[in-house]
């Protein structure tokens, strides 16, 4: 009897399949529909590396990610209309099995896309990302380098703030350890044509011609003193040992941050030239070797064979970690041990070469 009732109450059979077949349709055609939409979005702002990697530009990491919860927010949109349309349709059939088993498959699926299209955040710095298909490769670069390609650019912003934090810039003029007018972040201001073209400022106005001359003139006896107690090959035989602060009330000459900025900018970018015609191969050594370099010649003048000749061994070997590697020679005697110890990190930082 009671199977009897419960074929009277229940709807067509036929119908009921058809309704299903209708109800399937739906929804395969609307995960679709967002799923190519949201593929095709997501492409717009990668492009794909030799890797097998999609990797943001560094011109275009903050719109992207600043846009990226907006754009994750309309794809899971979609998917919770469908899975609402869902939930609907199981509340007023009485046949809910096929409706659970879309939504299975779209939460698996959706599952798979936010796993290729999740950043994942390499380095210290926030603000880089790479989107990775291969988790191997998806390694993290202490180095917070982006670009596969060497950059001048690049090296210069990397390495500005890491010299002018250990040269502890002063705004003053002063003499260095080897008889030359300096300012700044180790800015060279020897010679008249240089210094003339400094920004100087006498109490916040700039200063004249005149005041420039004055203050040039009364530094050059000293460094000229200095310079003219060489050998016979021209070097120097004794350094001056003042300190820089014994200079600060000297010259009332004084320079801006900003100038402090652009004067490091331009040292740096003679550097850079420097060492790129002295290493032919510069543009492919590891970052980290590149940031230890330019600080050497920063701080010492030159990385010539003459003066470092177990360095530049240790670097047309490849050598990082030998007995005669380079790791043993980035040391300098003349800088704090702050310097020594960053240089060392740096080149143990490398994973490989």
């Amino acid at each position: 009897m009671s199977n009897l009732i419960r074929y009277i109450i229940q709807e067509d059979p036929e119908k009921q399949m058809k309704k299903n077949d209708l109800d399937y349709t739906k929804y395969s055609t609307s995960w679709a529909s967002v799923q190519k939409q949201s593929q095709e979005d997501k492409y717009k702002g990668y492009k794909f590396s030799s890797k097998n990697l999609l990797e943001n530009s560094f011109n275009s990491l903050t719109a992207n990610k600043s846009s990226q919860s907006k754009d994750d927010g309309s794809f899971m949109s979609g998917i919770s209309n469908i899975f609402n349309n869902i939930k609907s349709d199981e509340k007023s059939s009485s046949n809910a099995s096929l409706p659970q088993s879309i939504a299975k498959t779209a939460t698996e699926e959706s599952s798979k896309i936010g796993n290729v299209f999740s950043p994942k955040s390499i380095g210290n710095d926030g603000a880089s990302y790479k989107i990775a298909q291969n988790d191997k490769e998806n390694i993290a670069n202490d180095a917070n380098i982006s670009s596969e390609k060497f950059s001048d650019k690049e090296l210069t912003e990397r390495m500005l703030p890491v010299i002018k934090k250990m040269e502890k810039p002063l705004d003053y003029i002063y003499i260095d350890t080897t008889w030359n007018k300096t300012t700044g972040a180790g800015a060279n201001v020897d010679d008249w044509n240089t210094f003339n073209k400094v920004n100087w400022k006498v109490d916040g106005r700039s200063a004249t011609e005149e005041e420039k001359r004055a203050t040039f003139d009364y530094f050059d006896k000293i460094t000229s003193k200095g310079k003219q107690n060489v050998d016979e090959k021209g070097k120097l035989l004794e350094k001056n040992n003042n300190k820089a602060d014994f200079y600060s009330n000297k010259s009332q000459l004084r320079i801006s941050s900003n100038e402090t900025d652009r004067l490091l900018r331009n040292h740096i970018t003679k550097d850079i030239k420097y060492l790129q015609k002295e290493f032919p191969d510069f543009a492919s050594y590891p970052p980290e070797l590149q940031n230890v370099l330019l600080d050497i010649k920063f701080n010492t003048g030159n990385v010539s064979a003459e003066n470092w000749p177990k360095l530049r061994k240790a670097i047309s070997e490849k050598n990082l970690f030998g007995k005669e590697g380079i790791l043993k020679n980035v040391h300098r005697k003349d800088v704090g041990e702050d310097r020594n110890l960053w240089a060392e990190q740096q080149i143990r930082n490398i994973k490989s070469w």
